[in-house]
């Protein structure tokens, strides 16, 4: 079987061998669901407990609680996924046992905000599913809270 060149931006379907672009979740031949290699982030804080007062990071965009839409809408597809985590810069004000107590450092996200680092779970209740956030260090001038 001949080999396909990919063009920049294209990755192979490992079922039907057909081009896709790069950032599809499934092929759009053969409608097989890519694999999410989740990978490793430069700075990425992986030990949240070691945060102390004043540490600044920023919280990864997609990543934290979400839930899955039931029913198609105008808005969304069955089965999408609906980010409900929080986006921006903080400032750690403290650490406690499920998360990060935080305040937003940037002109878009002012107040406190409650960073959850828990386990991932379902709750049964409201059909969130809890997942903790992936969080970067960064260097900030900002020394206030």
């Amino acid at each position: 079987m001949p080999t396909i060149k990919l063009k920049r931006g294209q990755k192979l379907c490992k079922n039907c061998e057909q081009p896709n672009a790069s950032r599809q979740r499934e092929c759009k031949w053969c409608g097989m669901a890519f694999i999410s290699k989740n990978t490793p982030l430069k700075g990425e804080i992986k030990d949240w407990r070691s945060l102390e007062k004043r540490d600044c990071f920023r919280v990864v965009n997609g990543s934290g609680p979400y839930y899955t839409v039931n029913v198609d809408s105008d808005d969304s597809r069955e089965g999408e996924k609906v980010s409900m985590g929080h986006r921006g810069s903080y400032i750690v004000d403290r650490v406690v046992e499920k998360g990060i107590i935080s305040f937003g450092i940037s002109k878009k996200n002012r107040g406190m905000a409650f960073i959850y680092m828990g386990e991932e779970k379902l709750s049964n209740l409201t059909n969130v599913y809890h997942t903790p956030h992936r969080i970067i260090k960064i260097k900030t001038r900002f020394k206030k809270l």
